[in-house]
């Protein structure tokens, strides 16, 4: 079970108004370390003004070709930077996924990539997925 406190210990992504003040606030440690995910995903290295090496590197598989070893490259990069960064979560999978152009047709975004990473705050044993669209425009 996650540690929860009356005392806020981080803010909620994406950042916005708060019931309790002016951003939302996260109370327990398993949000927390989603939280912190998230963060570190979608931040690029060299973004952080006094933390230039903090971010991951998925930004610099944007332009890859979207190969069949593409899948072992995203997975080791999310491994490796979460190891670097973020004390006490495991990843223990991540599904990467094609996703379609539209709704109504069979024709895959070549575009893009969806990538389900499936992690556990160890501190609490809990388990949670995130889902990250990455394409030429964002993460």
């Amino acid at each position: 079970m996650a540690t929860i406190t009356k005392t806020p210990i981080g803010l909620t992504l994406p950042i916005q108004d708060g019931v309790s003040g002016y951003f939302d606030q996260t109370y327990d440690t398993f949000t927390e370390k989603r939280m912190c995910l998230i963060n570190l995903l979608r931040t690029r290295p060299g973004e952080r003004r006094f933390q230039p090496t903090f971010g991951s590197r998925l930004w610099s598989i944007v332009f890859e070709q979207n190969s069949d070893i593409l899948g072992d490259i995203i997975t080791n990069i999310i491994k490796e930077d979460v190891a670097t960064w973020i004390r006490n979560v495991t990843i223990l999978n991540v599904n990467i996924s094609v996703p379609q152009t539209n709704g109504t047709s069979s024709d895959t975004d070549i575009y893009s990539v969806l990538i389900s990473v499936i992690f556990q705050d160890t501190s609490s044993q809990q388990e949670g997925t995130i889902d990250i669209l990455l394409n030429s425009g964002k993460v």
